[in-house]
């Protein structure tokens, strides 16, 4: 099993050696701070993480204000923080998708157990033991909150530790110091900040100079000594592993001893470990993605860091090289890293959603629908990158039947791009910055028909009005003609059904995901084929519990309403399960995005990367979609079958301060159902006398939000 330097070997190793040294923060007055992301969201997402976040799949309640926090305090004391988060994650060539059990599954099934029969605390710990999304998945809603606050920001084309150590060495001096786990000394790095203490206002650091002097070793070893004993990129060297476990020390005394790591690996190349894994092919992999790591050069270009002496085969080391753009608009935020990463590594991965994913309907969901939205992407984009990604084999692997790839793109639909238009952007248009653009769903398929016609020819269109009317285009809202398909006629009726005002722009991802959901035949009034719902909180007639249920399901779809503390109410792991419907349309709507952006060349001008970023931050994040909206309406219907008149009250009472306002976001769930009405009704399908017969049913309890008593 691989021990990761930084995290918990190397630093009880440290520490006994009584190697870090505390100093006041006010010393970093002044100071360009570089901070590693991934390390330091997972220490907030330590500090924040909740059992409520993985009961309703959203953000952790007090992850934005832990964010906000930390930027102040950084700005009291003078200190300009720059975020550096990884990109794209360097390639192990003995790495198989799904090879580990992902034991946050079990975690959660029996967190689920435990809730049901009343043990709501066990239950809650379950949840928090077994968070529903990485670290890595809330790394753009970091970004988006640190945009917000004017903090600067970047992620690296792979490691961040690399493109720290780069900025950190540079004779310009971009960032004055780090802030990172000890990982970052394998890149060269004379000291590291590896703690912060708000409340005694002191930070800890460690100065390489200082460990080499306590283990012995030269500067040149360092780099060996962390690759023996194991990292993210490379497992621990077999021979150093016990009964007993692993001691960072004997990394130490191997490399003193053998004078170099690869030394040590030949002299113990008899260990049967050793032979197993053909580890001295894994250390020199591992030592040249270190040595030559990729990281983006203050000029803009993107290559190795000691270049001069670089070998020509980092693309099987570290991945496949990417056009220069792909890594500028990765830089900004703009692309995200599964896209680049399916291109990269052939591989588009599919883990489990925060409620497990057991239902056939989401996974047909995923080897249906996404897989075919997917297939169309990788035909656009492919073919705009040259022969090699032309012919490149890319498939799609999901976590319950890993064994069976589903092939998204190979050298047979290399030539095949029937069927998608992806229009030009005007010279003007790529350089205007357009800062009032507003990323309006509806105006974008209203304008469709017009935009393939003369504003094709002349290619002056903004890139906002491309990007969308291709996004469209994948979802099956128009056709390549630009003409409505019946789905898109069906969304453009949902959509003129929403009130105008300001919630309007959020609320029509909403009804997006809505319409697709309904196509699917994910948005129903039955139970899907695994089914959860608890005895203790069904109420009514079969007929009352199929409204509750479709009803509920379409205010899932609204986004979660701002929260104070705790949540009141009772979770449902059926809405759940539907909320990880939504993600996952969520998830494909922003890869055929990034798909758009890096196949038009005009991509990275500074007029369009402004307006991909507005585009960006008008779309809504995976992460950040909750089953809460439904749990609220779930607890309104309820009341009202059990108890009829009264229900808003009642409701109000139960959910207490723990949300901000309730009365608003039942207000937004009125008017999605709605417009999934109009779309229910405009596809002429059964589905559309159920969603109004159970709208009008709703409409009672409604009453009392709608009319705006407290």
């Amino acid at each position: 099993m691989p021990v990761t330097t930084g995290t918990y070997i190397c630093d009880l190793f440290v520490r006994e050696l009584k190697l870090t040294q505390e100093a006041r923060i006010s010393t970093l007055s002044d100071t360009r701070l570089g901070i590693e992301g991934h390390n330091w969201l997972r220490q907030l997402l330590f500090s924040s993480r909740d059992g409520d976040s993985v009961a309703s799949g959203g953000v952790p309640l007090a992850l934005e204000a832990e964010i906000v926090k930390e930027v102040r305090f950084f700005q009291t004391h003078g200190i300009t923080p720059v975020f550096v988060f990884s990109g794209l994650p360097v390639a192990r060539k003995e790495h198989r998708a799904f090879a580990k059990d992902d034991h946050r599954v079990a975690y959660r099934h029996s967190a689920w157990e435990q809730y049901w029969q009343g043990h709501v605390e066990q239950a809650q710990r379950g949840w928090s033991a077994s968070p529903s999304q990485a670290v890595a998945d809330l790394i753009p809603f970091a970004m988006q909150v640190l945009q917000e606050n004017g903090v600067e920001f970047m992620r690296a084309p792979y490691s961040a530790w690399a493109q720290l150590a780069y900025l950190y060495q540079h004779e310009s001096q971009p960032i004055h110091a780090v802030y990172s786990s000890l990982d970052v000394l394998m890149f060269g790095v004379d000291r590291v900040i590896t703690s912060i203490s708000h409340t005694r206002s002191t930070f800890g650091w460690v100065q390489r100079e200082h460990l080499l002097s306590k283990c012995g070793i030269a500067a040149e070893q360092v780099l060996d000594m962390c690759i023996l004993a194991g990292f993210d990129w490379c497992s621990t060297f077999p021979a150093l592993l016990t009964d007993i476990g692993f001691s960072f020390k004997s990394a130490v005394d191997v490399t003193r001893q053998y004078g170099s790591g690869f030394n040590a690996v030949q002299m113990m190349g008899d260990h049967a470990g050793v032979r197993a894994s053909n580890y001295s092919d894994s250390f020199l992999r591992a030592y040249c993605a270190v040595r030559y790591h990729i990281v983006l050069h203050l000029d803009g270009s993107v290559g190795p860091l000691n270049a001069d002496s670089a070998p020509n085969d980092l693309h099987d080391i570290i991945g496949y090289r990417l056009p220069a753009t792909a890594y500028h608009l990765l830089a900004r935020g703009i692309v995200h890293p599964p896209v680049l990463s399916m291109l990269a590594s052939g591989s588009w991965l599919v883990f489990p959603p925060p409620d497990n994913g057991e239902s056939d309907e989401y996974r047909r969901l995923i080897t249906r629908w996404q897989a075919d939205v997917f297939r169309q992407q990788c035909r656009m984009l492919c073919s705009r990158l040259g022969p090699f990604f032309a012919q490149r084999k890319i498939t799609l692997q999901v976590w319950f039947d890993p064994q069976t790839e589903i092939v998204l793109h190979d050298s047979k639909a290399a030539s095949d791009t029937s069927g998608m238009v992806l229009l030009g952007v005007g010279a003007e248009a790529a350089q205007e910055a357009h800062p009032a653009t507003v990323v309006d769903v509806e105006s974008a398929l209203g304008r469709c028909a017009t935009i393939t016609g003369a504003g094709a020819s002349k290619g002056g269109e903004q890139l906002a009005t491309v990007l969308m009317f291709w996004l469209l285009q994948s979802l099956r809202f128009v056709t390549c003609e630009g003409q409505h398909t019946r789905l898109g006629t069906a969304l453009q009726a949902g959509l003129r059904a929403l009130p105008r005002g300001s919630s309007s722009g959020t609320l029509q991802w909403a009804v997006v995901a809505g319409a697709v959901l309904l196509d699917q035949g994910l948005l129903t009034d039955e139970p899907w084929s695994v089914a959860y719902e608890d005895k203790r909180f069904s109420a009514g007639n079969t007929e009352q519990q199929r409204f509750v249920r479709v009803v509920s399901r379409i205010a899932t779809l609204v986004p979660p309403p701002a929260r104070r503390g705790q949540w009141n109410l009772a979770y449902n792991r059926d809405l759940l399960a539907f909320c990880s419907a939504v993600k996952l349309v969520y998830r494909t709507a922003g890869a055929c995005v990034d798909v758009a952006c890096l196949a038009t060349p005009a991509s990275s001008t500074a007029g369009c990367m402004r307006q991909l970023l507005a585009l960006r931050r008008a779309m809504p994040l995976e992460c950040a979609a909750s089953a809460a909206t439904g749990l609220l309406t779930h607890k309104l219907l309820r009341e009202h079958v059990l108890n009829g008149p009264g229900s808003w009250a009642r409701t109000q009472a139960a959910a207490g301060d723990s949300i901000v306002d309730a009365q608003q976001s039942l207000r937004n769930v009125w008017c999605v159902a709605e417009a999934v009405r109009a779309i229910a009704s405009a596809l002429s399908g059964a589905q559309g006398g159920v969603v109004a017969e159970a709208l009008d049913w709703a409409r009672v309890p409604f009453d009392d939000v709608l009319a705006g008593k407290k």
